[in-house]
């Protein structure tokens, strides 16, 4: 599964529309709940809960079950440990090039969770007898992540993947065209990553070669063809930063202490941020022939490296309606439903390419930043929760949660139509994304009044049904491998209280399966608008396992 393709899609196409594809839009609308130490220290399976102000996110009515007022903070870390491996010469049968086995570590401090509920008691006996109002603020998702793959190619280089993209173009519009041309004219248009490639030199035209380029990496015989000169050790690295929250505007009643019924308000915020980069060098400086410049220039080849950022900024919101209802003893049932969300969002992104040569200087290449905006329809939410309350001294709880991410819909932003390539990513959506499901169930025992211990597990299918293949046909996942897509997460936590004062805390460990990064790809060419990606060159892939531990830390104080 393929989740983290971002430098295979900002060399696909062009700069101001690259990123957005059905595992981006899948990607930004997934939620990773946290919200207080309580819920998440009981695998966040309180629908039909309560009480907690964390709980107010997955079902607007808990919130009028308790009795009092509280304010809450939760602090909380996150820390990401990945494991990466990949295969730099796929394509040689002799089973060289293959990479090394990279561990990273990387830890965020954040806010996931803050805020204040309001109940207000009606002095009646029977009938609506309570009512509550608050402003929460929950993180719904974490993006820090950190991925590093290395390995020795001696079958082909990321210099040349960028030579084979350019071709077509003359020397002088890559090297002198603006970037921001606005013409029509599609020979004036090469994308910027491949500008700031020719300009930073790496990749050069080939005289008399036909708007053909060879790469610093490459050598040449006397009919024009390019191979890679000698083993290069290349490195791919990406880390992301950010964070999903929702704000959550709650109104909640109680009737005669057995049905609630509560509304949500919510704006979703999303903060993402994107660093990666691609290197490569000689496996062996000696290996590598003299580059003979047209003015003379006689240079060696040292090392190249392109750098890409990326930010995406979002806001959007939706309504949530609720119930809960106790029938019986300790009997709770619940239920919520989310509304579609209407998102919009700002991305950003910049390229900056740099060679270093033993004899020659060449200046590096820095794209100026570009800035587009688009919308996007994130799906309905449904989840459903049952609870058992053994008195005062334990509770069981189990929540299902279901959502449709095909049926989520990128569209341009204010009143103009939705462009092309939105449209094409519309259908990819519906093609390849289709129904997720969450099982959530967690546990509380009390062993004293003031003391309780937690525990919780979850389970998520990835909602993918078919794999789009490059001949544009679908082909259906099998059940074994959307199994292997499945994500699963284990909690604990504890908690004490001092009167009104309560301090909780809770642990997650979220394990995500083996995914994959492609850094590059080659390109043939025909003409302007028909240039794909030549799979007879198949170039490094990076498998990796991320797995993270969440922490927080919630003081509350109920009143």
């Amino acid at each position: 599964m393929k989740r983290i393709l971002t430098f295979i899609v900002a060399a696909v196409v062009p700069l101001a529309l690259s990123a957005q594809d059905w595992q981006d839009a899948r990607y930004f609308t997934e939620n990773n709940y946290l919200g207080t130490a309580r819920t998440l220290g009981m695998g966040n399976a309180v629908t039909a809960i309560g009480g907690d102000p964390g709980a107010v996110g997955f079902n607007p009515a808990g919130s009028a079950v308790a009795g009092y007022s509280q304010i809450v903070i939760s602090p909380g870390f996150t820390l990401s440990t990945t494991r990466a491996a990949g295969v730099f010469s796929p394509g040689l049968a002799s089973g060289t090039g293959t990479g090394d086995v990279v561990n990273t570590q990387y830890g965020r401090f954040a806010l996931p969770n803050f805020g204040v509920i309001f109940t207000l008691n009606n002095g009646r006996r029977s009938g609506w007898k309570r009512s509550s109002f608050g402003l929460m603020v929950n993180s719904t998702n974490n993006y820090t992540d950190r991925i590093v793959g290395a390995g020795v190619n001696d079958d082909n280089s990321y210099a040349a993947s960028l030579a084979t993209s350019a071709e077509g173009y003359t020397e002088s519009v890559l090297g002198s065209e603006s970037w921001w041309y606005d013409g029509s004219d599609l020979s004036h248009m090469p994308k910027w990553i491949d500008m700031a490639g020719y300009r930073s030199g790496m990749f050069n035209g080939i005289p008399g070669g036909g708007n053909r380029y060879q790469a610093v990496t490459e050598v040449r015989d006397a009919a024009g063809n390019c191979w890679l000169a000698a083993p290069l050790f290349q490195k791919y690295g990406q880390q992301t930063t950010g964070s999903k929250y929702d704000i959550l505007f709650n109104w909640a009643a109680n009737y005669n202490d057995i049905f609630y019924v509560g509304v949500n308000v919510g704006v979703t915020t999303v903060l993402y941020g994107m660093t990666e980069y691609f290197q490569e060098m000689p496996e062996n400086p000696d290996d590598f022939p003299d580059i003979v410049y047209t003015d003379g220039t006689v240079a060696r080849f040292n090392s190249l490296q392109m750098k890409h950022n990326y930010s995406l900024r979002g806001a959007g919101a939706y309504v949530k309606v609720g119930v809960l209802w106790r029938p019986v003893g300790g009997l709770r049932l619940a239920a919520a439903f989310q509304s579609p969300t209407l998102m919009s969002f700002t991305a950003r992104q910049a390229y900056a390419g740099e060679v270093l040569l033993t004899g020659k200087s060449i200046n590096p290449s820095t794209t100026p930043e570009d800035s587009w905006s688009y919308g996007m329809t994130q799906p309905l939410r449904l989840n459903a929760g049952v609870a058992y309350s053994f008195g005062q001294v334990a509770v069981l709880s189990a929540d299902y949660e279901m959502v449709n991410y095909g049926s989520i819909r990128y569209r341009g932003v204010g009143s103009g139509s939705t462009p092309g390539y939105l449209e094409d990513a519309n259908l990819d959506i519906k093609d390849a994304l289709g129904f997720a499901h969450q099982l959530r169930v967690g546990a509380e025992v009390k062993p004293i009044p003031a003391l309780s211990i937690r525990a919780g597990y979850n389970l998520t299918s990835y909602g993918q049904k078919n794999w789009l293949e490059a001949d544009w046909s679908l082909t259906p996942l099998t059940p074994q491998e959307k199994w292997s897509l499945v994500k699963h997460s284990a909690s604990l936590g504890v908690g004490y209280s001092f009167g009104s004062f309560f301090l909780d805390a809770a642990a997650r460990v979220r394990f995500s399966p083996t995914e994959y990064i492609v850094p590059y790809q080659y390109y043939t060419y025909q003409t302007f608008t028909d240039k794909h990606p030549d799979t007879s060159v198949i170039t490094p892939e990076i498998a990796f396992q991320s797995r993270f531990v969440d922490i927080i830390l919630t003081a509350g104080w109920r009143f």
